[in-house]
């Protein structure tokens, strides 16, 4: 259950502070990555931005809640996959801040072969796929 905290804490705190630097230092201006890409500022809407905005936040904060006992109480069945739970509810509670505070989410990250991201993506990414894999082979070792 710790790393979970941890991940919930450390997620959100390295993508906000990141996305700081990134409009507050950068601005308009990017990073080159060379061939790879650039940093830069992106702002995006997340795909709730049909409802009322303030039913839209009501509606994204009873998801996060409910995802977040939903990871917990599998975090508690299998306590293997707590960083993987943790990377999850980070990720999810960064966009729920940001989309709350600003009304749209800033990606930082722009390669040329991929859409924009940030970190909050990458630990979501990372959070399921390894969530998914515990799930199976926790599945696979009840099975046989």
């Amino acid at each position: 259950m710790t790393v979970l905290v941890v991940g919930l804490i450390l997620v959100p705190l390295i993508d906000q502070t990141l996305k700081f630097l990134v409009l507050h230092r950068l601005g308009r201006e990017s990073i080159s990555l060379g061939l790879m890409g650039k940093v830069t500022s992106v702002q995006t809407r997340i795909w709730m931005v049909r409802a009322p905005y303030r039913c839209q936040l009501a509606i994204i904060w009873t998801l996060w809640i409910f995802g977040a006992c939903a990871l917990a109480i599998v975090n508690t069945l299998i306590p293997t996959n707590g960083w993987f739970c943790g990377l999850l509810l980070g990720g999810s509670l960064s966009h729920a801040l940001e989309t709350s505070l600003r009304g749209c989410i800033c990606d930082y990250v722009c390669l040329r072969f991929w859409p924009a991201f940030n970190i909050a993506d990458v630990a979501i990414t990372v959070g399921a796929i390894g969530l998914a894999s515990d799930l199976v082979r926790a599945i696979t070792n009840a099975v046989a």
